[in-house]
């Protein structure tokens, strides 16, 4: 099938800002029906280097009435470029609300070929964000220019994979996601500058590496298809390369990146081999890369010492708003927490979060007003959503603290902390008072109980070191006997994370062992016997040399639910020469794992364009999913990953989705 064969919908052009992420939005006071006009428009559409004529502009208001929904087009008629490319929209548009996210679209048009030509396989946007105030109108920015071309299309597709649908006409959130959706269209200025076209190599904070490299690969393997006429090999061939297994094939240029967004793992190669000979855009990636994800990694004040610290699934944690933070276990007297926004930027200063009696921070939890909760050398630190510390000077103590290891929040506030000094799980209500007595409600085992999970229910699952999981209910009855509830049988398990998918189901991870366990809610296994595997050796490789594959965890298998329930965990592998004797090398990845077991990351996981390594040198030790699906991760190396757009949203943090019944699914 080719990129002929378009869906009878058009798709339209629209206007990408040069404006940084701090872009005003609508005024409220500016009614969905007021005959109000936008200011002037003006940019232009290229195809790799050369304007594209010809071509229809529509400008969108994203949807707020579900994923994927029928975005809203702005203007009456769709402008058409210029013979250089040229287009200028003269404020015939009107800002629908004052949260509308706006991007453009260009479809179709004559990328330099002959008089006459249309590739009808064209399809390039670009993702604006809100309007500002400009001569008291709220409207995109008058005095701005936008080039939209493969890599600004690269980047809005890649930040918005979630919310889009089947084409660029659909593009939307839920009601109760604006913030997600806000979130993933600022992140596209992190990813490229759209007033010149060009992929960015650094982030407009300072702080962060952007996939420049990628991002022009992938704009490259696009390039070949839409500077030709539509119906030959080029858009023939990246429609065979970028239909997913089982799934339909693209028809224009933005349903093939976004299928390509979708599945970072399917024919990577074949894609790669899309680019000309003399690629349009550059610098590009040098050799096929693992897999297709853009990942964006970030440094920070403070960030220190991660390989020091504990290892749960609780090293990192999304607030409401779509901030990261992270607990540092550096050395003592220069411990913190460090919060990023959700474009990166640094919020805690140069030195993190600190006083407070924080000491040895083991891992985070985020309440639903945005407070920061840490546990650490027997106490508990409380900290602002803006890094005051709420919790007095030595921190809540008491109640059996002792050797806490990690922290969870329920509905109503009250934070549960698994200690392995006290062998027992100690519930604070919001203010510190301890509501589990002296010592704790005990666990009934001999075990250390590790990590800590609440579901839906307000009950408290703990994962022990013994091969057993504790549930207790909101007022610590033991709900799963002295005994504990068993994993399959399975022996000398350390499960040191849990987490709740929405069905009440908990998933555990493991010490040694690459499996991922599944239990009921009332505790019945419902994984395979061993767990589900998230790594399979793929065989022999080529790293050089000829290497065999083999699955190596000497550290625990951190992980993560997303809103589809998915899990995103973390594998290292062990490439050992055939038939040399050298060393052997390790690699660290990403693996995401359906809830049935399915790995559909490929065989070597997902690494992007991210620094993941082994031992210190990037190994992932922390993982969260935010509310625009971006997946986060705590380096070993004292940096922050973030993989763009590849998850499924996820309510965030983990307290309000307990608290308004929303855990572990989409917001």
């Amino acid at each position: 099938m080719t990129f002929s064969a378009l869906l009878p919908q058009r798709l339209c052009g629209i206007f990408l800002t040069a404006l940084s992420v701090s872009l005003l939005g609508c005024s409220a006071n500016v009614p969905s029906n007021s005959s109000r006009a936008g200011g002037q428009l003006r940019g232009s559409i290229h195809g790799g280097q050369q304007p594209i004529s010809g071509s229809s502009l529509q400008l969108y208001a994203a949807a707020t009435t579900g994923y994927g929904a029928a975005a809203t087009a702005l203007l009456s008629s769709p402008v058409v470029s210029d013979a250089n490319g040229g287009f200028t929209i003269t404020g015939d548009y009107t800002c629908p609300s004052s949260t509308s996210q706006l991007y453009i679209v260009a479809t179709g048009g004559n990328p330099g070929l002959a008089p006459g030509t249309n590739n009808a396989a064209i399809a390039l946007m670009a993702a604006l964000g809100p309007c500002s105030l400009h001569g008291g109108e709220y409207t995109l920015d008058p005095n701005s220019f936008i080039l939209i071309n493969e890599v600004t299309t690269v980047a809005s597709v890649y930040a918005l994979a979630a919310f889009m649908g089947s084409d660029a006409t659909h593009l939307g959130t839920s009601s109760t996601n604006a913030t997600g959706l806000a979130n993933s269209f600022s992140l596209v200025n992190n990813l490229v500058n759209v007033t010149t076209g060009t992929a960015l190599a650094m982030t407009p904070a300072g702080n962060g590496t952007a996939p420049q490299a990628t991002i022009n690969a992938l704009g490259n393997v696009m390039a070949a298809c839409v500077n030709s006429d539509g119906t030959g090999t080029a858009c023939a061939a990246l429609a065979a390369a970028a239909t997913p297994s089982g799934g339909t094939a693209p028809t224009d240029t933005i349903q093939g990146i976004l299928n390509v967004a979708r599945n970072p793992a399917h024919n990577v190669s074949a894609l790669y081999g899309l680019a000309s000979a003399t690629p349009p855009f550059q610098p590009s990636l040098a050799a096929v890369p693992n897999d297709w994800v853009l990942s964006v990694t970030y440094t920070a004040g403070g960030l220190g010492g991660i390989a020091n610290a504990l290892f749960t699934t609780q090293r990192i944690a999304i607030d409401s708003l779509g901030n990261v933070w992270i607990p540092n276990w550096v050395s003592a007297g220069q411990d913190n927490v460090v919060e990023l926004s959700s474009n990166g930027t640094v919020l805690s200063g140069s030195g993190g979060y600190t006083s407070g009696g924080l000491t040895a921070p083991t891992s985070i939890a985020i309440d639903a007003e945005g407070n920061g909760w840490v546990p650490g050398s027997g106490n508990v630190v409380k900290f602002s959503n803006s890094g005051t510390v709420l919790s007095g000077a030595n921190g809540f103590t008491g109640g059996g603290l002792n050797q806490p290891v990690a922290i969870a929040l329920d509905g109503q506030g009250n934070a549960w902390v698994s200690d392995q000094g006290s062998k027992s799980v100690i519930k604070l209500d919001n203010h510190g008072g301890i509501l589990s007595g002296a010592s704790g409600f005990q666990i009934g085992r001999t075990g250390n109980p590790e990590g800590v999970a609440i579901d839906r229910a307000g009950n408290a699952w703990v994962g022990n070191n013994d091969t057993t999981v504790t549930e207790f209910s909101s007022n610590g009855t033991l709900l799963s006997g002295s005994t504990g509830y068993p994993i399959n049988g399975y022996a000398g398990l350390n499960t040191l994370g849990i987490a709740i998918d929405a069905s009440g189901n908990a998933w555990l991870n493991t010490w040694e062992n690459i499996p991922i366990f599944e239990l009921s809610p009332s505790g019945v296994p419902l994984s395979p016997s061993g767990g589900h595997s998230n790594c399979s050796p793929p065989g022999p490789q080529t790293r050089g040399l000829q290497y065999y594959v083999d699955c190596y965890y000497p550290v625990p298998n951190v992980f993560a639910l997303d809103g589809a329930g998915n899990v995103w965990g973390v594998v290292e592998f062990q490439w050992n020469p055939v038939s040399h004797p050298p060393t052997p090398l390790y690699s660290c990845a990403v693996v995401e794992m359906t809830n049935t077991g399915t790995i559909v990351s490929g065989p070597l996981g997902y690494t992007g364009s991210a620094s993941l390594g082994f031992g210190n040198s990037g190994r992932v030790q922390g993982i969260a999913i935010d509310g625009g699906g971006n997946v986060w991760m705590m380096l070993s190396n004292n940096a922050v990953a973030e993989f763009v757009g590849a998850a499924t949203p996820v309510v965030t943090p983990f307290s309000l989705g307990v608290k308004n019944g929303t855990l572990g699914s989409r917001p």
